[in-house]
Parts: structure tokens; sequence; C-alpha cells
């Protein structure tokens, strides 16, 4: 019963193929999120925390696959807030003082959180399914 059929396995292929499309698809939808997180992001006298939001995708074995964020320390103070006014009560309680470098004193209660990392992606959630979803289909189509 042998119809002249013959496997050939192509799993090696489409695997390398599917990776390369992640990547596609991941460096597509960071692009968008870090867009909107500068956009939303505060912006004092220097500018700093939105000109130092960035994206890493990686992989072939570099791994991370997809991240925006930022490299300053106090991105995450301002993401989610401080003292009495951190999400879900986790800064310091009952205010504190501070010396600035040029020697003045300070008394804070902590600063409201302004965020702009998770509202970057939830406002571009749909459309990223979209881009991830349209690369795939684009891809595979047909083969």
């Amino acid at each position: 019963m042998d119809k002249g059929w013959k496997f050939e396995d192509n799993s090696k292929k489409i695997k390398k193929h599917l990776g390369t499309v992640s990547e596609e698809a991941m460096e597509a939808a960071a692009l968008m999120i870090e867009a909107q997180a500068k956009a939303l992001a505060p912006v004092g006298k220097s500018g700093e925390l939105r000109d130092k939001i960035d994206h890493v995708v990686k992989n072939v074995d570099g791994v991370v696959i997809g991240q925006v964020g930022s490299p300053l320390d106090y991105a995450p103070y301002v993401e989610y807030g401080t003292g009495e006014f951190a999400e879900n009560g986790a800064g310091r309680k009952g205010g504190w003082s501070y010396q600035d470098p040029s020697g003045e004193w300070f008394f804070t209660w902590g600063n409201e959180p302004q965020p702009f990392l998770r509202p970057a992606f939830r406002r571009n959630k749909k459309k990223i399914e979209e881009v991830i979803g349209g690369k795939f289909k684009a891809s595979f189509k047909g083969k």
C-alpha cells in the first residue's frame, strides 16, 4: 500500500522560523510600549527618566525576549509611589526628613505614584495582540 509518500521532518526549520517571527513580533510590541511609556513618563527638569526608558528583546539564545523599562534606581519609586502614598500601603509611614546635597533639610510624606510603564502596556494590549498575531499569520500563511 505504499503510495510513494515520504515523511520529511521539518521541525527544526519550523522551530527556527518560529523563533525569528517571535523576535520580530516582540521587537514590534516592545517599541510600541517604549514609545507610550516615554509619552507617559513624568518629565522633571532634566527629562532623564523619559530619556532612559528603553527596551531589550534578544534571543537566538541570548534569551530575555521582551522587556521595557528604565535602568534608573528611582524609576520604580516613580511608578509605584513612596511613603504614605505608595501603592498597596507598601511605603514608609509617618514621613521622614532628608538633607539634599546642598545641605538643605526637607520633610516629606512621600510621593504619589506616577505610573508610566504599566499603563503603556495596558493602553497598547489590543494592538500588541494584533501585531503579534499578524506577524505569525503572515509568516506561516501557506507554509
